[in-house]
């Protein structure tokens, strides 16, 4: 087993020198790298980077995608002990100063040229006197760079055929190098991409990460023999993509980089074994899959949805017979014990059916490549209609729960234990507890915070000791902010954001998620933002998508529907918005298990074009706060608190005329 991170790519290099480590595709070419190649390159970079003077503690500002030079990178710099601050090429220039002055950074590695350039307008004299060393992975001419940014630019290549030359001269320098790498070295710092505030620097060392790979690599059940493929399209940066790849790479993982556009497509050609995505992604397929079963004859199509079903009861009665269930009171041995008989009989009756739908839905799972085995979707609760459908065609999905400051793993189900709607135990070494505002432990089923305590606590938020504090008490408890409930058996339920919660003016406590998971099922809405704090009711702002919403324009014959506002395009036309209201209404009601007070009564239907890095975050989260702010004024209108521009100036022509008519009287 690895000691720290380091150590990982070169113990898996010692066992399957000659397996695939990564693969990377262009619109030419395939490229490949073996894990012995892998291995090599992470000491000449390392070399060269020591060449260039970067010493242990220093801070390296890293701003690149998905790529073999990515991983090289990352570990090479963790092999001199400096400190890398990642984020991705398509960061803002803006937030790139932010974070490369915000960290004290003296070394800059980007990805192309054009980052370089934009970062001239940014950066100020004082940035670019704090920047040693800046280092392009993209090769090009550097003709248009004023003369004190050019002199500090070396290209990766240049780094690595220096460092080849320097391990020459001293061939186990690189050895004694990563002997010194200890667990509480700190390892990275990663600005959060939150969906509220501005991003604070999360300080994680080896330790940090070293607790997910040996809580979560047992999970993932992968067996290095097997040699595993894996697609990926979540930012390498990302705590939650960044420990996944380290785990796969303790077991001998090809990882194949892909991206949003290309994801679907790499699944079917590739035929990963394992994978880790986020619920957007699983919402994304589950709409083409559902499109799809519309256009089937209806025999067919409740004869799917049928099987469907039966597999559903299949597997929660197999799942509840090996002690994965979710229940909100605590019973006794007796109900327990008829409990666990009745799921039995049901699990056999079903049996037939369950092995009727496996064939069945073949045709389903070959959408995803066929030889997959096992998925995590993390990065937010994955909503339960995606949970039963998903694994009740045979794609195993497990739902995980962490953040940033915990490198980031926290609960997770497992395969074998997949209980529908929960979002599992906690890890190995892990400590949970689940509080009443008041501080005390909360009683099953009771809603509180959730607490974590364990080696996968961060260290703090860099230069803010007021937010550590907040954050983590004297005793080591972090306060992750998120609602929790534990179910009877030791489970957890993650019920969304303390801080998320909509009050309303009758005193009603709102969890939006829940509502917008649900809103989301509609085929014409992608995101839904809830909202109504201290107001009566609730209204919800709903990005619909646009082909469904060109294809539902065509159906009813109606043009001028898209209204640029406030820098996007809001709906507004009566047919259409009827139609989108009703589709909310029938999925937020009673029959479906909501409240009177958690009825939306308003909707404000946008167009999608939210995009990463504005609306929503690296995992497809959307950012509450930036887009409240953005369509603040929509949003006033709609509760009645200021008028559209045009009717303020109906409204004030017509004051003149009426003026003007009472001055002729």
């Amino acid at each position: 087993m690895a000691r720290t991170i380091i150590d990982i790519p070169f113990e898996t290099a010692e066992s399957f020198p000659d397996r695939i480590s990564h693969k990377m595709k262009s619109k030419d070419q395939v490229t490949t790298h073996t894990y012995k190649e892998f291995s090599q390159e992470i000491q000449e970079f390392a070399a060269g980077l020591s060449a260039y003077k970067l010493e242990s503690g220093e801070k390296v500002g890293f701003f690149v995608n998905n790529r073999y030079e990515w991983s090289v990178t990352d570990f090479a710099v963790m092999a001199v002990g400096a400190i890398s601050v990642p984020r991705g090429s398509d960061t803002s220039p803006e937030e790139v100063q932010f974070i490369f002055q915000h960290s004290d950074s003296t070394f800059l590695i980007i990805e192309q040229y054009s980052q370089l350039k934009a970062l001239l307008e940014h950066f100020t004299k004082e940035n670019w006197d704090t920047c040693r060393q800046i280092i392009l992975i993209d090769e090009a001419p550097l003709d248009e760079l004023p003369s004190n940014v050019k002199k500090k630019v070396v290209y990766y290549s240049q780094v690595v055929v220096k460092g080849r030359e320097e391990l020459k001269s001293d061939p186990q320098w690189f050895d004694a190098l990563r002997a010194r790498i200890s667990l509480d070295d700190v390892m990275t710092i990663v600005y959060t991409s939150g969906t509220t505030g501005n991003p604070k620097g999360v300080v994680l060392t080896h330790r940090n990460f070293m607790q997910n790979v040996i809580a979560n690599t047992p999970r993932l059940e992968i067996d290095p023999n097997r040699g595993e493929k894996t697609v990926v399209m979540l930012p390498s940066w990302h705590v939650y993509e960044r420990a996944f790849e380290y785990c796969g790479l303790s077991t001998g993982v090809t990882i194949i980089y892909s991206s949003a556009k290309r994801f679907a497509a790499d699944l079917q050609e590739e035929k990963p074994e394992i994978i880790i995505s986020v619920p957007r992604v699983w919402e994304s397929i589950y709409q083409k899959l559902i499109k799809a079963l519309s256009t089937m004859p209806a025999a067919k199509r409740y004869l799917i949805f049928t099987f469907i079903k039966i597999n559903q009861l299949f597997l929660s009665s197999r799942i509840y017979m090996k002690g994965g269930y979710i229940s909100l009171k605590k019973r006794g041995k007796l109900r327990r014990a008829v409990s666990w008989l009745l799921h039995a009989v049901v699990a056999g009756f079903m049996y037939p059916g369950h092995l009727l739908a496996h064939k069945m839905f073949t045709p389903f799972r070959d959408k995803v490549g066929g030889n997959l085995r096992g998925a995590t979707s993390g990065a937010g609760a994955l909503p339960k209609y995606l949970d039963e459908l998903f694994n009740s065609i045979g794609i195993n999905i497990v739902n995980a729960y962490g953040m940033t400051e915990c490198a980031p793993g926290i609960l997770s189900r497992t395969f074998g234990c997949n209980t529908f709607g929960s979002t599992g135990h906690p890890f190995v070494n892990t400590e949970v507890q689940v509080r009443r505002e008041d501080g005390t432990l909360a009683e099953v089923g009771e809603k509180g915070v959730l607490y974590v305590r364990g080696p996968q606590v961060m260290q703090g938020y860099y230069k803010n000791p007021e937010a550590t504090a907040k954050m983590i008490d004297d005793e080591g408890w972090l306060n992750t902010g998120d609602l929790a409930i534990q179910s009877e058996n030791g489970e957890f339920i993650i019920a969304g954001r303390a801080k998320d919660t909509i009050v309303l003016m009758g005193g009603e406590n709102v969890e939006p998620e829940r509502i917008e998971d649900k809103i989301k099922e509609s085929s014409y809405i992608d995101h839904a933002v809830l909202l109504g704090q201290d107001r009566k009711q609730l209204t919800a702002l709903v990005a619909v998508n646009p082909d469904e919403l060109m294809r539902l324009a065509e159906e009813l014959k109606v043009t001028d529907y898209e209204i640029p506002t406030e820098g996007a395009y809001s709906i507004e036309n009566d047919k259409i918005n009827a139609i989108l209201m009703r589709e909310v209404n029938s999925l937020i009601s009673k029959e479906q298990g909501f409240k009177p007070f958690e009825f939306v009564s308003h909707i404000l239907p946008v167009k999608n074009e939210f995009t990463i890095g504005r609306e929503l975050t690296q995992t497809l989260k959307v950012k509450r706060q930036y887009i409240q702010d953005k369509y603040k004024n929509l949003i006033s209108r709609l509760n009645g608190e200021s008028r559209p521009e045009k009717q303020q100036k109906k409204s004030q022509n017509k004051k003149k005329t009426q003026n003007k008519e009472s001055e002729k009287e």
